[in-house]
Parts: structure tokens; C-alpha cells; sequence
């Protein structure tokens, strides 16, 4: 009898914890505010850290105004490392504030450089750039990327070898051009990425086994689809190969696909909070499977982050 009671209790505090596991792994992940756009990366402390943009309940997306970060260590529990940067920090930016759509960060040389898409006191966009030394807190203005065309939607890759590349959008097209040293400068010129089929936005640049991949939606509507091409080089030529996660239940997807302890992950937001509301988007993440050839199996969208 007493074996039997102390198995139930055991039963049952496994039962608890794997509710609340469930719960907290569940999609979309982040639920106290509305997300977007986000951006994911592993770094050196073993953790995994997510760069999205905010959007705010009830209002466009003129009115995106700032960034927070979030991270794991389990992809069960997440941290919100709280606001790391504001329109009110920007000094060269438009002095309504708003417009502060999707970012990226990198990390080179012992710094963390997060850039981000911000219109300037004439409204026109620039790529702002924001330093630490730590991933998630102390972050200050640099200035913006200088050289190229104005553009928004920046990713940056490093590659291999430490060449930092900038892809950036213009007119629904994706440039791409060599980043100078400092990481706030274009060298030569930003380069059209052609083969991109269905393009609209919104480019994430990551590279595996040799190979390297662009995604980026598409203007399928409802929703668009996340597309993804690939090539041998980083600013291609790149072969398109066709949709790997299909449409959500908002206009927009943004993404980012990253390895974290021997799997990979897609990172996009829906609106299952909000309804579908577009402009009242939320994160999710699933697992993403490859072929032998490289390519991308489909992703199955879930309730649960599918860990």
C-alpha cells in the first residue's frame, strides 16, 4: 500500500510537470506580448537567443517601437531579457518614433552587433546598428550602415572565414554586398539576388554541410509561404527551390532556421493570439528535417514547438 501511494505521488508529480513543460513549450512561445519577425541564434554561453520585432495590440505596423530578447537553454522555458532597444535611443531617427521592424544580430570579435530598420528624420529607411558585449542587455546606438541603397528587413551572415555579408530589402528585392571590417559599412556594392522565386521580403541567410540557403516568403495569398533557395555561394547564383512551410493565418511571415543541440528549427510568427489579427503577430518555432541532397522537407506547423 505504501509503495503503491508513493508511486501515485511520483506518478502524479510527472503528470504536473509534463503539463507544464507542454505549457510552456506550446506555440506560440512568447504570449505575455505580441512578436514578429524572429531571428535566432546559438552563442558561445550555450544558450539559444531570439531577436523579434514587437508589434502593439490595436495598433499598425508604423507603430512597432522597440525590441525585446528572449533565450532558452531547454526550448521549454523562455527568458524575456526585457527591452534592449527603443526609437526613443535612435538619435538620427524619425522623431515620432514606430517603425522599428525586423532585425538581426551577429556576434564578431567579442561584440554583438544588432541591426535594425528605422526611418531617418526625412522618413527614409536606413539599417541602424547597436553594439554590446552581451547578447541581451546594454545595447547603444552606433549609427547606421553606410554605403548601398536604403533598404529594411537586414539579415547579416558571417561566414566561415569571418566575412560578414548584409542582405537587405528594396522595393520587395533582396541586395547583398560584403560588410567592411568594422560591420557598418558596405563594401562595393549591394547585388541584386536573383532566382528568388515569389519573393517579397523578410531574407534569412544560414549555411549547412557546404551549402548555403536563403528563405524568405512569398506573396501567396491567404498568408504567404516561406520559400527557400540555395546555392555554393553566399551571394549565389541561387537555385529556388519552393515552399518548405506553409501559409499562416496572417499576410506576413519572417523567419529564421538555426541548429541548436544536433536539431534544427524554423522560427516564424502566426496570429494565434490574436485571431489572425495581422498586425497582432506571435512566434513560434518547429523542427526542420533535410534531405540527403540538402533540401528541405515541409514543416509541419504545431501547437507544441514539436521539440
Amino acid at each position: 500500500m505504501k509503495y503503491t501511494l508513493h508511486l501515485l505521488i511520483a506518478l502524479l508529480i510527472s503528470s504536473v510537470a509534463s503539463l507544464q513543460a507542454a505549457e510552456r513549450a506550446s506555440n506560440p512561445f512568447i504570449k505575455h506580448m505580441f512578436t514578429a519577425d524572429p531571428s535566432a541564434h546559438v552563442w558561445a554561453d550555450g544558450r539559444l537567443y531570439v531577436y523579434p520585432s514587437t508589434d502593439i495590440e490595436g495598433k499598425g505596423y508604423g507603430a512597432m517601437d522597440g525590441y525585446h530578447v528572449f533565450s532558452t537553454d531547454d526550448m521549454a522555458t523562455w527568458t524575456d531579457h526585457g527591452e534592449i532597444l527603443h526609437s526613443r535611443d535612435v538619435e538620427w531617427g524619425w522623431k515620432k518614433g514606430g517603425y522599428m521592424w525586423a532585425p538581426d544580430c551577429v556576434y564578431k570579435d567579442g561584440t554583438y552587433y544588432f541591426y535594425f530598420p528605422h526611418k531617418n528624420a526625412e522618413k527614409v529607411w536606413e539599417i541602424g546598428v547597436a553594439t554590446s558585449k552581451s547578447p541581451a542587455s546594454d545595447f547603444k546606438v552606433q549609427g547606421f550602415v553606410k554605403g548601398g541603397r536604403t533598404f529594411c528587413d537586414p539579415c547579416v551572415f558571417i561566414d566561415d572565414d569571418g566575412q560578414a555579408y548584409l542582405y537587405a530589402v528594396v522595393n520587395a528585392k533582396t541586395y547583398a554586398a560584403k560588410l567592411k571590417d568594422n560591420m557598418m559599412e558596405i563594401e562595393g556594392e549591394m547585388v541584386l539576388q536573383s532566382v528568388l522565386e515569389g519573393h517579397r521580403e523578410g531574407p534569412f541567410v544560414f549555411k549547412r554541410n557546404g551549402i548555403y540557403y536563403i528563405i524568405y516568403p512569398n506573396g501567396t495569398k491567404p498568408g504567404n509561404e516561406m520559400c527557400y533557395s540555395m546555392a555554393k555561394s553566399p551571394l549565389g547564383p541561387w537555385e529556388s527551390n519552393g515552399v518548405f512551410l506553409g501559409s499562416t493565418d496572417v499576410l506576413t511571415t519572417h523567419g529564421s532556421v538555426v541548429e541548436y543541440k544536433g536539431q534544427w528549427y524554423l522560427f516564424y510568427h502566426n496570429g494565434a493570439l490574436s485571431g489572425g489579427k495581422n498586425t497582432n503577430r506571435s512566434i513560434c518555432f518547429d523542427k526542420v528535417t533535410f534531405n540527403d541532397d540538402g533540401t528541405i522537407n515541409r514543416v509541419e506547423q504545431t501547437l507544441g514547438g514539436d521539440q
